[in-house]
């Protein structure tokens, strides 16, 4: 009781402050929310950025060398690791083994 109370008063004092167009509050809440798409890269964004092919990607996911997340139906790749693969992929063609 005591939470749904609070939960209430915290609601009505942000509808209040919106209300009076106070741009600060505004903006916090619109930059409060993300859609997955913001935080991560779909296989079609890596596959252009890195300049590889789909089944590349496939290839690397097998290898473990870039391993996606998978969320329901959709693959996507934490920005990230991308940039960890790309390191590691350009340090072992710098060093190779003989």
């Amino acid at each position: 009781m005591l939470l749904k109370s609070l939960l209430k008063e915290v609601a009505l004092e942000v509808l209040e402050e919106i209300q009076n167009n106070d741009s600060s509050t505004s903006e916090k809440l619109d930059t409060s929310f993300t859609t997955i798409e913001d935080k991560f890269l779909t296989r079609e964004d890596v596959s252009q950025m890195l300049n590889v092919s789909m089944q590349t990607l496939n290839n690397w996911q097998k290898k473990q060398i870039l391993i996606p997340l998978k969320i329901g139906k959709r693959v996507l790749y934490k920005p990230e690791d991308v940039e960890k693969a790309l390191q590691k992929q350009e340090s072992n063609s710098k060093n190779p083994i003989i």
